[in-house]
């Protein structure tokens, strides 16, 4: 087990030690009282167990801004519902059926339109993952620009990792794009927002890109 202690206060002291067991229980954060070290008051001590060594760095990162910039927890709470979950190492990503629900319902009754969509070719659960989110978008009416899923992979597009919509303008989203952004939202699958001046007004593109976490491979 990996235990991750925080001591919130005037210090932000982390520890990690430990194996991480298999079939250990998903991670989990409690607070445990005062910092024993300070006695102060102002100390709360947080532990976290089954944490990923991988993750204490930033989730320290993470807090500390929390405290030093006054962030409001409760927003960060509901934007917390925006960011897609990593996918599990080793698996293949795909949307699962409360996902595709939670896709069809936001959608659900409101009018229909078209996106492109686009696979990065050299990602091999790109594909199924395409295919699966496009599965909820037909079913309420959405078309499919061409009919067809793309493979490609657009240069200014190759470093854009997980799922992305692409519109000529991050700071002023075409309707479409506002209705899909908040379906897939719903779904717990992000999405990414990107710009790309060269796009119709109106345009929008579901990109599919690498798995988070991983870099574009160095060109041959």
């Amino acid at each position: 087990m990996k235990r991750f202690v925080i001591a919130l206060g005037a210090a932000l002291i982390v520890s990690v030690s430990g194996a991480l067991a298999q079939n250990a229980p998903p991670p989990n954060c409690v607070v445990i009282g005062n910092n024993p070290l300070t006695q102060n008051e102002s100390d709360i001590t947080i532990s976290c167990s089954n944490m990923p060594e991988a993750l204490a760095g930033p989730l320290t990162a993470v807090l500390t801004r929390i405290l030093q910039q006054r962030l409001d927890p409760q927003q960060l709470m509901a934007k917390l519902n925006e960011v897609a979950a990593l996918p599990v190492e080793g698996a293949a990503r795909t949307v699962s059926d409360d996902q595709r629900q939670a896709i069809v319902q936001s959608l659900h009754g409101k009018p229909a339109a078209e996106v492109a969509m686009i696979a990065h070719p050299l990602v091999e659960d790109t594909a199924e993952l395409a295919q699966a989110l496009a599965t909820p978008l037909v079913m309420v009416g959405w078309q499919l620009q061409g009919n067809q899923i793309r493979r490609a992979a657009p240069r200014h597009l190759d470093q854009v990792q997980g799922i992305a919509l692409v519109v000529r303008d991050a700071g002023k989203l075409p309707p479409k794009a506002e209705q899909l952004k908040a379906a897939l939202i719903a779904g717990r699958l992000g999405p990414n927002v990107v710009s790309d001046s060269a796009m119709q007004p109106d345009a929008v593109v579901l990109w599919i890109g690498r798995r988070p976490g991983t870099a574009p491979e160095p060109p041959k």
